[in-house]
């Protein structure tokens, strides 16, 4: 290949082409608040705000989510072809922040690339023992965790599975106590 020959040319047509479709993409997700799809998975959080029926809490400081009944969701996602075998929660979580995270509910997505799998939900009742193991862990006298993880076998076992959806009786994220 040398530059700006056939080959070249075509990739640089095929790109373009698909560049385009990315910015309709990315100009759909700033109706949704989220103004780089590239960004913090952008792309990916759009696709879960649509498919939980949830709107974007601006900012990158508290919960990620709210849903039609304005209950806050805190949202978590992983990429299983990476070497991830938990949800991330916070780098610095203190007893504050578990206090926080026992008052909103929780989705987690698992892609595998940039492919949706599963959508899962749960309450904070279900997580408890984390945010307990958590409490003790910081009582110990540390002054914060560092990104304490929910393991997706744990989500998957205890976790409400909303995608992909059931045709005959698809699962509102709301509906989950």
């Amino acid at each position: 290949m040398t530059f700006r020959d056939n080959n070249h040319e075509h990739r640089i047509l095929r790109l373009d082409e698909l560049w385009n479709q990315l910015t309709d993409l990315s100009n759909f997700a700033r109706e949704f608040g989220i103004e780089d799809i590239f960004q913090d998975n952008g792309a990916k959080v759009l696709q879960q705000l649509i498919y939980l029926n949830f709107r974007i809490i601006p900012g990158r400081e508290g919960h990620d989510a709210y849903s039609e009944d304005a209950c806050e969701w805190e949202m978590k996602s992983i990429n299983l072809e990476t070497s991830a075998t938990g949800f991330s929660t916070n780098h610095h979580t203190t007893h504050e922040i578990i206090n926080n995270y026992r008052n909103v509910k929780w989705s987690f997505a698992i892609y595998h690339g940039i492919t949706l799998e599963e959508i899962y939900v749960m309450s904070p009742r279900t997580l408890e023992p984390f945010f307990s193991q958590w409490d003790g862990q910081l009582n110990e006298g540390r002054e914060h965790l560092n990104n304490p993880k929910i393991p997706v076998s744990f989500v998957r076992q205890n976790g409400v599975r909303v995608f992909p959806f059931d045709p005959n009786h698809p699962i509102d994220p709301q509906s989950i106590n």
